[in-house]
């Protein structure tokens, strides 16, 4: 299933990534269906252990390409995890990695030394070795995007042995190798000569937009092979396939698959609202599909049902288009607007439980500025709450004037603004329409409409906007130079097709001076060592306080409603992976995978 409110950074995304929404609306037919055909008892066939999950796939018009994720059976979901496991999992509160089909993963100078854990075997029975590695990153430097970080940087491929491969980058920096030790591998028997191909092309230094490489891209996102081969402790049982639900079934020889408690994972097809009817059914034993804040409440009175709390690292705000509106460029009026909100409100009737205030305005969560600032540090933090009075004082400094209730600008007009959300998103559209609310009753009139959900990334990064409901922080990056990234360099390319916000990145910051922020971002993200780094990150977190070049209205927090004692015995209460982002190494996922979870008792 797709949560609604997708990706923060770009069109181009994994449906998986397509974050962050409440469901809302009746389930009509479709929800009956779902409830009809996934009623049933609590284990599988022939007493088998269950556990069961929900996501909205398409059994006709989804691939079996795993390697072209997008598209892709069950690989823009959670469930991934279970039959395709990811090199290892990166751990966003300790920043270390914690190895899955990897053994480990090691710098030689600017060589990356990634090497696989032995005896590794795929499904059709044929062994997981440093061949598919290798095959695996040279198409991956091929397909990556080149805006992308990892294998875009890599310049050498070289098979070392069995389970090692060498992978040489061009100017490493700290958390390069990201994409690449996490890389979810593909079997080589799958993809016939692809890999080898690729393996050449690579070595030849073809690279993505040359002429060889679109002849190779044209074939490769048009392979679909019959039946994916998986690698993790499930594979898919093509006797129990329909477009109600899919089984996948406990697979001996894959990546623990002697270790995990269960011997078939249900994910019933269902989206956001079928979801949270299914839960209420007690049919799901965890989801991390969006639910409204009636859902919410009405979960409570499901036996068994509990909270599973995800941190998010992004939020939601308001993005401003400085050169359709150029008396937001003044800071006292972005502040004022700022003061005009009240947060917690806004986050409460856009999402329910599911969302926290923000308290330090810097541009990244406030988990993150607790981990980069001191105490002392933060003290010196503006905050930006409601405060209608303060909105005032801010607004006549800027020479504003109010007449008759309605507040003019310095230039004397009357002061207007249209906001847009995002149709069908329906924490962005709650979001816009409490905005127009606060906005207009203080005399500020203020217009919400919604643009449509196919591509309103067009629309941000087109400028074709006055003020936008965006995305601000990063669930993507776990590095903080992500937030950043998203804050200032998204929707700013500042190009005659694509202005975005028109937000000028040499700016004068009140205790910094002049600052280029996207030199800054790009130190944050390359310096050679974390001091150099950190430093160019506390600037910009500072610079964003100080100057709010958009607004953070409130932060996301992940509520994925979960069963006990139905199926599952108990969740976790720790993991180490429990605060990482809920779509980026899902902790419940993890702990399904090591044997963390297990059944209930007949």
């Amino acid at each position: 299933m797709t949560p609604t409110t997708p990706h923060p950074l770009i069109p181009d995304m994994s449906r998986r990534r397509l974050l962050r929404t409440i469901g809302f609306g009746a389930a009509g037919a479709a929800g009956a269906g779902v409830l009809t055909s996934c009623a049933g008892g609590d284990t599988g066939s022939g007493g088998a252990a269950r556990f069961t999950g929900v996501f909205d796939f398409d059994l006709t018009a989804q691939t079996r390409n795993v390697a072209v994720e997008d598209g892709a059976l069950l690989m823009n979901s959670v469930y991934a995890d279970l039959f395709l496991p990811s090199g290892a999992f990166y751990n966003w509160q300790t920043h270390e990695w914690d190895y899955l089909l990897l053994e480990k993963s090691a710098w030689e100078g600017d060589d990356l030394i990634v090497t696989l854990r032995p005896g590794l075997k795929w499904s059709d029975g044929t062994d997981l070795t440093a061949e598919d590695l290798h095959q695996n990153y040279a198409i991956r430097v091929l397909e990556a995007p080149s805006w992308s970080v990892g294998f875009p940087q890599v310049t050498e491929l070289e098979q070392l042995d069995d389970l090692s491969v060498r992978a040489r980058f061009d100017n490493p920096f700290p958390g390069i190798e990201l994409q690449v030790v996490k890389h979810r591998v593909f079997s080589k028997s799958t993809y016939g000569d692809f890999g080898a191909r690729a393996i050449a092309m690579v070595a030849d230094g073809v690279r993505q937009g040359d002429d060889e490489h679109a002849e190779f891209n044209a074939e490769f996102i048009e392979f679909n092979p019959d039946t994916i081969i998986t690698s993790g402790p499930y594979t898919f049982d093509q006797a129990q396939m329909s477009d109600a639900q899919i089984t996948l079934v406990r697979e001996e020889t894959g990546y623990q698959g002697s270790k995990v408690n269960f011997d078939e994972v249900v994910v019933h097809k269902g989206d956001n609202r079928q979801a949270s009817l299914l839960i209420q059914q007690g049919e799901i034993d965890y989801s991390t599909l969006a639910t409204s804040a009636a859902d919410q409440q009405a979960f409570k009175g499901v036996e068994g049902f509990r909270w599973i709390e995800h941190p998010g690292y992004d939020g939601c705000g308001l993005m401003f288009n400085y050169e359709a509106k150029p008396e937001l460029k003044d800071v006292r009026v972005r502040k004022a607007l700022a003061h005009l909100l009240d947060g917690d409100q806004i986050g409460r009737v856009a999402r329910g439980e599911a969302y926290s205030p923000v308290k330090y305005y810097s541009g990244m969560v406030d988990l993150q500025t607790e981990q980069v600032f001191s105490a002392d540090e933060l003290a010196g933090f503006e905050a930006y709450g409601h405060d209608l009075d303060r909105a005032a004082e801010l607004l006549e400094d800027a020479g504003w004037t109010k007449e008759d209730g309605v507040w003019h600008t310095a230039e004397g007009e009357a002061a207007g603004f249209e906001i847009i959300g995002v149709a069908g998103w329906g924490d962005f559209e709650l979001t816009a329409v409490q905005v127009e609310e606060a906005w207009n009753a203080f005399g500020i009139k203020t217009t919400a409409r919604n643009v449509p959900a196919d591509n309103p990334w067009g629309i941000w990064s087109a400028g074709d906007f006055e003020v936008a409901v965006r995305h601000w922080g990063n669930p993507e990056i776990p590095q903080y130079w992500g937030a950043f990234q998203m804050n200032y360099l998204v929707e700013n390319a500042g190009t005659e097709d694509a202005p975005g916000q028109s937000f000028d990145l040499k700016v004068e910051s009140p205790s910094q001076g002049e600052v280029d922020l996207a030199e800054l971002v790009e130190t944050a993200k390359t310096a050679g060592n974390e001091e150099e780094q950190r430093k160019a990150l506390k600037t910009m977190a500072i610079v964003f306080n100080e100057l709010l070049p958009r607004i953070p209205i409130w932060t996301y927090e992940y509520l994925a409603p979960a069963l006990e004692g139905v199926r599952v015995e108990s969740f976790p209460e720790e993991h180490p992976a429990d605060q990482n982002q809920i779509y980026m190494d899902n902790h419940i996922m993890l702990a399904l995978i090591q044997g963390g979870l297990g059944p209930v008792e007949q």
